[in-house]
């Protein structure tokens, strides 16, 4: 039915990163501007699809736990976390490498 789902996560209640899951690989990628450590929102997302699988027959439980991050690009100034998950999303969903969006980006964020 579906190819990815795409879940913006806040982390640590200030900082927006892409949980992307690939239905087709069971793959699961997660693109942070910031770069840092998302092995937790992984485990957590795993653990959210063995639970689901309990309640929902054929489910998508059987995703791979193994950590993958993704090129992306990097934001400059402490407040763009958001836009950058979002365009992230817009990138995938136009099926072009997400960082492609740096050169739209240019053009709207000047250091």
């Amino acid at each position: 039915m579906y190819d990815l789902l795409m879940l913006p996560q806040c982390k640590g209640n200030n900082h927006w990163v892409l949980l992307v899951a690939s239905v087709m690989s069971r793959t699961v990628f997660i693109y942070d501007s910031l770069g840092g450590n998302n092995k937790a929102l992984l485990d957590l997302f795993c653990q959210l699809m063995c639970q689901r699988a309990q309640i929902v027959k054929g489910g998508l439980e059987k995703f791979s736990s193994e950590f993958k991050a993704p090129p992306c690009n990097k934001q400059r100034h402490g407040n763009s976390c958001g836009v950058f998950a979002l365009m992230t999303a817009k990138c995938l969903v136009m099926k072009k490498h997400p960082t492609m969006l740096r050169q739209a980006n240019d053009s709207v964020y000047r250091d």
